[in-house]
């Protein structure tokens, strides 16, 4: 039986209680072998356990916590994870549940793939078989076949091809994400976006880069990485822990010089290389925050943070008014709903907001 069917009908026998013990160890080994599978059949595991109470949680957000348990669990080595809610072992005859468990994971499936959970690779992406996307409103963390873990966060996606950790690991990113890589010397670990790719062996550091933005930014937390500028390859820079690098993507042409290196006559501003913000000294970097679950505002234009809360809360955001896109707002908002940031927001700024279902209209 090739591996894909097997992934699914040892997935049928653990929905419907009936799994034995070397079963659920075949198929934990099975998944792990076969990451692109196994996204998927996390997905349907995911919504058979919420079908009584599907209504009263959003399927996606039981989808990500569940991407979250399973590289956690990955992580540690445990043979599989057995939820408390899955309930008392069934006693039915195996024959009748695998017909009940075959419907229903099918069911499943066109539902995962219906709401957008897991979807097909894009045309032209790196990745021919393994793409993860997720919704404004949501975010995921995942694990790589090499043990790398991934924070993705709103309205970004994910891919890597089916040869994932031959000579180079590489990835497609669209969106922000968080990156834990794990070390290998004879890997590196590279990251494609529009405007820069990023190469590292080893580190955690952070790449934003979404087509609606005017920059893309590379913040690195530990170790170091290479961005290698799209528009010119022989452009490298070395990033140290600390350092953000800030590339526009309006970018076409870059000239040969270093940014490093004391230059007085004018050039087009392309890049900037900053430090990361620590809103206080203890603090973890303001860039990498939205990992713990705090939307940050570091003195943003109301038009870029905009642009956040429609990826944040899953909303369309309205601002009537030029002079309203400039102005500037700092702040940092723990699990707030959308309505206690944006009266947050009032506070410090000359503007009045309205909230229709999925629209927020902000008007002087």
């Amino acid at each position: 039986m090739m591996d894909n069917e097997k992934i699914w009908h040892l997935l049928i026998l653990k929905l419907s209680g009936e799994a034995t013990g070397e079963e659920l160890r075949e198929l934990d080994a099975l998944m792990q072998r076969h990451p692109e599978v196994a996204l998927r059949a996390a997905s349907v595991e995911t919504l058979w356990k919420a079908k009584g109470s599907v209504e009263e949680e959003d399927t996606e957000d039981l989808f990500n916590r569940h991407l979250q348990r399973l590289s956690d669990d990955t992580a540690k080595n445990t043979p599989f994870y057995h939820s408390p809610d899955v309930g008392v072992r069934s006693h039915r005859p195996r024959k009748l549940w695998l017909l009940l468990g075959a419907t229903a994971v099918a069911a499943c499936l066109v539902i995962v793939f219906l709401r957008g959970g897991v979807l097909p690779p894009p045309p032209g992406s790196l990745a021919s078989g393994n793409f993860v996307s997720t919704k404004n409103g949501s975010k995921s963390k995942l694990q790589l076949p090499d043990g790398t873990q991934v924070w993705l966060n709103s309205g970004s996606n994910i891919s890597y091809d089916n040869d994932f950790g031959g000579k180079t690991r590489q990835v497609q990113l669209t969106g922000e994400a968080f990156f834990d890589v794990a070390k290998d010397n004879a890997r590196p670990f590279i990251i494609h976006t529009a405007t820069v790719d990023v190469m590292v062996l080893g580190t955690a550091f952070n790449v934003r880069s979404y087509p609606e933005e005017k920059v893309t930014e590379t913040s690195l937390i530990k170790g170091a990485v290479e961005v290698i500028l799209k528009a010119n390859a022989d452009k490298k820079i070395l990033l140290k822990p600390n350092e953000k690098l800030i590339v526009s993507n309006d970018s076409i042409t870059v000239r040969n010089d270093s940014i490093r290196a004391n230059d007085t006559q004018k050039k087009p501003v392309v890049m900037t290389l900053t430090q990361v913000h620590h809103l206080n000294k203890d603090s973890v970097a303001s860039e990498v925050l939205w990992t713990k679950n705090k939307l940050v505002f570091d003195g943003e234009t109301l038009g870029e943070v905009a642009l956040k809360l429609e990826r944040w809360y899953g909303v369309k955001v309205i601002i009537q008014g030029d002079e309203l896109k400039n102005m500037e707002y700092t702040g940092v908002f723990d699990d707030d709903n959308l309505t206690e940031v944006l009266y947050a927001l009032q506070l410090s700024g000359n503007f009045k907001y309205v909230i229709k279902r999925n629209e927020v209209i902000i008007k002087p």
